[in-house]
């Protein structure tokens, strides 16, 4: 059931499948694409409902193992987007460099400033709170030792 429905993906669903199965996030993705989040979004969901399985991950995983098998089968290798062969190893052909595969044990921790070649807005909703917490605990602290401060040398001056 499930070859049969692989000829069903667009190219940008096997696109965004092929860095699903790299282990980058959607905002990677529409980064290494040229897209919105969302789109990519959109597209992953379409491919697992056309798949009918129950996760992106799992779709991706049954992408690659169709094209691995068709490529040891002596079929032409599949196309990107440029109409170009895919190099299995790097998934699709673009001008942006694609960020190292993540690995499963990799920390997700992410700090709220610029990063070179990041966007800056790529906190999860966990993420930015912590930091809201963390800077609003470090004021607290600041105008304690102010007040602090002031309160000493209101007793000196008094």
């Amino acid at each position: 059931m499930v070859t049969g429905t692989i000829d069903q993906l667009t190219a940008r669903e096997r696109d965004c499948l092929r860095l699903v199965a790299r282990g980058m996030s959607s905002k990677e993705i529409a980064l290494a694409l040229g897209l919105s989040p969302l789109t990519v979004d959109g597209y992953l969901k379409e491919a697992v409902r056309t798949l009918g399985v129950s996760s992106r991950r799992e779709a991706a995983r049954i992408l690659a193992a169709h094209e691995q098998l068709s490529v040891q089968a002596g079929e032409t290798p599949p196309q990107n987007l440029g109409g170009e062969p895919v190099d299995l190893a790097e998934t699709v052909h673009s001008g942006v460099p694609l960020p190292p595969k993540r690995s499963e044990g990799e920390p997700r921790f992410r700090v709220p400033f610029l990063r070179q070649g990041k966007q800056t807005n790529d906190l999860d909703p966990f993420n930015r709170l912590m930091w809201i917490f963390g800077l609003a605990l470090l004021m607290l602290i600041a105008v304690a030792n102010f007040l602090n401060g002031l309160g000493a040398l209101w007793r000196i001056t008094g």
